[in-house]
């Protein structure tokens, strides 16, 4: 199996690849070199459209296995399945699901690195300093998002500053979590400043850079409120960290005005939507190819019926929602959010089953009365208007939107306060509770907004004040399917651990349930159950993959400290690196 040691070693540079209609339509380039690469600011970015996709594909499933499998969002019984394992806390170095995550995650890290180390030699070429330095926000965005999923999932972890340097001496010991967060921190400060205000469909913006800037201070104020950071080394207020965020946010709220939520939440997870306004950041696949690596195959891993998908084959039906989610969104009154994210008995979808006799697609006979994923299920070809296709379903994965940064900006105002009424955090929270009373109608007729109004149901007011409570059962909600809630979890854990490893050890995970539309009722729990293993402050990071730790034992050693350089010395350093073949 691939190692972090063979990514290292590939030493290369990965073009994009042909076959889309979008900024992904260049000619692979794989085999040119350095010599001959960054002729052009095609070329740079060129280079750059590889950083949107191929390089995640493995992650595309680890993804919600973590997100959502892990913090029961979706759970499974069928126990030998990795996503299973995860879900239970039983997973092993050996699982294979983490290594394909660690090493995707890892390949993005690699290429950033090669694209920055080589594209000054672009300027000689007559290619504008703006132009390369665009390029340059690109890569550091995506090593950013790479290193706070690995930081977020694995806790300490390397960071890799020249990977073909580190390719000849593998043995590394990994970096303490504080070092490889204000690492990511700083890489998506310099993409917020470099990248242009608008560019085309599917590529990134600075809003994209500030949205994620935003995850990543709300994270390190999290860090900060646990007492983790060293004294002297970074920043220890929280506050401080906060108030980047609500910084970083507002850019986004106030500024980026070719963002905007859509008013009905359903039409975010069609194919025809793809690259939508309210995405600061998705995966980008070539749609109708057959290529491996190019496509997205969460759909046929996910839709638990081949009718759903007009005859296309599906390995899905194994992965379940979570009780806790399921029984959470009945008690809220949800109903977009709920139809959206699952599919249950007699939810009917006007949009899919347009290879059925009746056009439209009714949920039924769902084994055990469960409920089943829906996001990413997005139909056959004649949903999809030809696009979705055996192995491939065209969709762009949505990993930043514009409703996770209001709900952001809501929390980074709140801060350590234990509530507040913030006028403006207020109005971004309830903008996206807003929007999920927007129920469309399948019969193809006007909406229903559960607003009170005309005779409507009251369902999720707006608020008045706010509680970290409000804004993280908000982020469930909004979120869930998209592989978030881990991760929100495990940041409240660096805080508040015991009420965090608390909320997972009560969700019941070995306990069924039946769900008929409206009624939510768990089953008694079976004696021929397995039993999850308990959440423990261990099981809050995963294990290192075995291959790594086999191939460099270092990394279950001490971790050692990485000196983050201020943005002018790093740059420095990065030229020195370069003239110098080395490794700082």
């Amino acid at each position: 199996m691939k190692t972090l040691k063979h990514i290292l070693a590939a030493g290369c540079l990965m073009g994009a690849f042909s076959g889309c209609s979008d900024f992904l339509d260049v000619t692979s380039q794989e085999s040119q070199t350095y010599d001959t690469s960054f002729q052009s600011e095609e070329d740079c970015r060129s280079y750059t459209a590889s950083l949107y996709q191929p390089l995640w594909f493995d992650f595309a499933s680890f993804a919600y296995i973590i997100g959502d499998c892990r913090s029961n969002n979706y759970y499974s019984t069928m126990v030998t399945y990795s996503h299973a394992l995860i879900n239970r806390f039983m997973e092993l170095s050996a699982t294979e699901d983490l290594e394909s995550g660690w090493n995707s995650l890892y390949s993005v890290v690699t290429q950033a690195g090669h694209i920055l180390k080589a594209i000054d030699r672009a300027a000689a070429n007559g290619v504008s300093q703006e132009a390369i330095d665009g390029c340059k926000g690109e890569a550091r965005f995506m090593r950013g998002l790479a290193y706070w999923y690995l930081l977020s999932c694995w806790g300490n972890v390397p960071v890799i500053e020249d990977a073909e340097v580190l390719a000849d001496d593998y043995m590394v010991h990994s970096n303490y979590l504080e070092d490889v967060l204000h690492y990511a921190i700083r890489d998506v400060e310099y993409a917020a400043a470099h990248l242009p205000e608008t560019d085309e469909p599917g590529r990134l913006t600075r809003y994209s850079a500030y949205g994620l800037l935003a995850r990543l201070y709300v994270t390190a104020a999290c860090y900060a409120r646990g007492g983790h950071f060293t004294e002297g080394r970074y920043e220890t207020s929280p506050d401080y960290y906060y108030g980047k965020a609500a910084e970083a946010a507002l850019e986004v709220c106030e500024h980026g005005t070719q963002y905007a939520l859509l008013d009905d939440y359903e039409e975010l997870f069609r194919v025809q939507n793809n690259n939508n306004s309210e995405s600061l950041f998705s995966l980008q696949y070539v749609a109708g190819s057959t290529s491996y690596g190019v496509g997205n195959i969460n759909q046929r891993n996910l839709a638990y019926s081949t009718g759903v998908l007009g005859g296309l084959t599906t390995w899905g039906g194994a992965i379940q929602i979570g009780g806790d989610l399921v029984d959470l969104m009945t008690e809220r009154g949800e109903r977009a959010r709920k139809r959206a994210t699952c599919f249950y008995n007699g939810a009917v979808y006007d949009y899919l089953g347009g290879a059925t006799e009746e056009g439209v697609w009714v949920a039924s006979g769902l084994r055990l009365n469960r409920c089943y994923p829906k996001k990413e299920v997005v139909g056959g070809p004649e949903d999809t208007d030809g696009i979705a296709i055996n192995g491939n379903s065209g969709f762009m994965t949505p990993m930043l939107r514009l409703a996770e940064v209001y709900l952001l900006y809501a929390e980074a105002v709140l801060g350590t306060q234990e509530s507040t009424s913030d006028p403006n955090a207020l109005y971004y929270f309830n903008r996206v509770r807003q929007r999920a009373r927007y129920e469309r109608s399948v019969e193809g007729g006007d909406p229903t907004i559960h607003d009170g109004t005309d005779g409507t149901e009251l369902i999720l007011p707006d608020l008045t004040s706010l509680t970290l409570q409000d804004i993280r059962e908000e982020r469930r909600c909004e979120l869930a399917g998209e592989g978030q809630f881990w991760y929100d979890i495990v940041r409240w854990a660096y805080w508040q651990q015991n009420e965090a490893l608390a909320f997972l050890n009560n969700q019941k995970r070995q306990i069924g349930y039946i769900y008929n539309n409206e009624t939510f009722v768990w089953q008694e729990a079976n004696a021929s159950t397995i039993m999850p293993n308990p959440a423990t402050p261990e099981r809050l990071t995963l294990p290192y993959p075995l291959t790594e730790t086999t191939m460099n034992p270092l990394l279950d050693d001490k971790p050692e400290h990485f000196d983050v350089l201020p943005e002018d010395a790093a740059e420095s350093d990065e030229k020195a690196i370069q003239n110098e073949g080395g490794q700082r």
